[in-house]
């Protein structure tokens, strides 16, 4: 029977093939011991089987006596002749990988929502290690890139790149392509702590009145009474402020704007609803639309000089940084404002946190108001006025404001 290579049956048709081996010690002209061992590969492609030379330095020769690197190579080898199938091709990319056979394992659970998101973290993980074969990933690089993403980027991202990493090389681990995890002791590092600011009342009114323009006011106003997203604000057309059954007015969510590109869909599946309006915001907008250049139902309710979509970056810098220069704020910001409201509303007990939870859009699709988005009910409008008349208390009509583009 051949001491390198025997077969072994199985049962019925399962035959596997177990090897052993002993492998061989070299000395070096370095004047070091290298252990020499072959892998039975399958290649991920063809399926065949092929076999692959490797080596490794296990010691200097001055420290180490032959017989002892002998016992290093056989604490290698140890796992390799355990395995009773030969493992896959562990020189494939990260991106054939990740496409090829670890996708197909995961997303049937993803949501929408989820894959929109997850393809987002995959993607900075891809751009940066997609050409690397599995068998070059290293540990310390995967960490150090996750420490410098933790300096540049959200807890958020940092925190789902490394449940991506895990993921990944827990399948390649799991589906015989690799036969140790590089993943498996890469820690979360820490990140900067997410941004708390809360305006007070007074606050929210000044930057109200700093802002220079009728249109630009009304951005401010509509963005701190309604809690929009920055991208749904400068999405929303004049088809989408709708009059609903109530005799109440909503602004629905089809279209935002990301990355100065406008998409045909909301952020998420949960937020295509319809955002109630203030009554007094509502008739502001209305008078709005009686003045603007661009009143069709098409038209942008906040366009730009040219009448096409703004960017809301581009709108923060403008706009919201003088004014927080001004004001001498911390921050200021779309997300400022949204979260000042949904903190002031619950912590003043303005509305409960399921109004809350409503307007913002943060509300599971199984919920009624998700699945019935017209629907909503009178405690929510009843929050929205009175937040309204604290953000924005009465006063003068809009034609006594600051013109913008020769409209008043």
């Amino acid at each position: 029977m051949p001491s390198a290579e025997h077969m072994i049956s199985g049962r019925g048709n399962n035959r596997m093939r177990a090897r052993h081996q002993d492998g061989w010690i070299e000395e070096t002209a370095a004047r070091t011991w290298k252990a020499h061992w072959y892998e039975y590969v399958k290649d991920s492609q063809t399926g065949k089987e092929g076999r692959h030379h490797r080596s490794r330095v296990v010691g200097e020769k001055s420290k180490m006596r032959k017989f002892e690197a002998q016992q290093e190579l056989n604490k290698i080898l140890t796992p390799v002749n355990a395995e009773h199938t030969s493992r896959r091709d562990d020189r494939v990319s990260l991106t054939w990988f990740v496409e090829n056979r670890w996708l197909p394992t995961v997303e049937g659970n993803w949501s929408s929502t989820t894959r929109k998101s997850n393809s987002h973290f995959v993607s900075a993980i891809l751009a940066n290690f997609g050409e690397t074969a599995l068998r070059d990933l290293d540990s310390v690089k995967l960490q150090s890139w996750l420490n410098q993403l933790s300096r540049d980027y959200s807890r958020s991202m940092v925190f789902h790149c490394h449940t991506c990493l895990r993921s990944i090389c827990g399948e390649a681990v799991e589906q015989d392509f690799l036969a140790k995890d590089p993943a498996r002791k890469l820690r979360r590092p820490k990140t900067r702590k997410p941004d708390e600011t809360v305006l007070e009342w007074l606050q929210y009114q000044a930057v109200i009145h700093a802002a220079q323009t009728l249109r630009d006011k009304l951005v401010v106003k509509v963005g701190s009474g309604t809690a929009v997203r920055p991208g749904e604000l400068f999405g929303f057309r004049w088809h989408s402020l709708e009059k609903l059954p109530n005799d109440r007015y909503a602004l629905r969510v089809t279209e935002t704007v990301y990355k100065s590109k406008l998409r045909p869909w909301a952020k998420t599946a949960n937020s295509e609803n319809c955002v109630p309006l203030p009554k007094r915001l509502a008739a502001e907008l209305l008078e709005w639309r009686t003045l603007s250049e661009w009143p069709r139902e098409q038209d942008f309710i906040f366009p730009n000089s040219q009448g096409g979509f703004m960017d809301y970056e581009n709108f923060e810098a403008r706009v919201l940084e003088p004014i927080r220069d001004k004001l001498g704020l911390g921050k200021l910001n779309f997300q400022i404002l949204r979260r000042t409201y949904a903190t002031l509303a619950v912590g003043e007990r303005m509305g409960t946190v399921k109004d809350v939870q409503t307007i913002l859009r943060h509300t599971r699709p199984d919920t009624t108001l998700e699945n019935y988005v017209k629907e909503l009910p009178e405690s929510v409008y009843m929050m929205v006025d009175t937040m309204y008349d604290g953000i924005a208390p009465e006063q003068a009509a809009l034609t006594t404001l600051p013109t913008v583009g020769g409209v008043q």
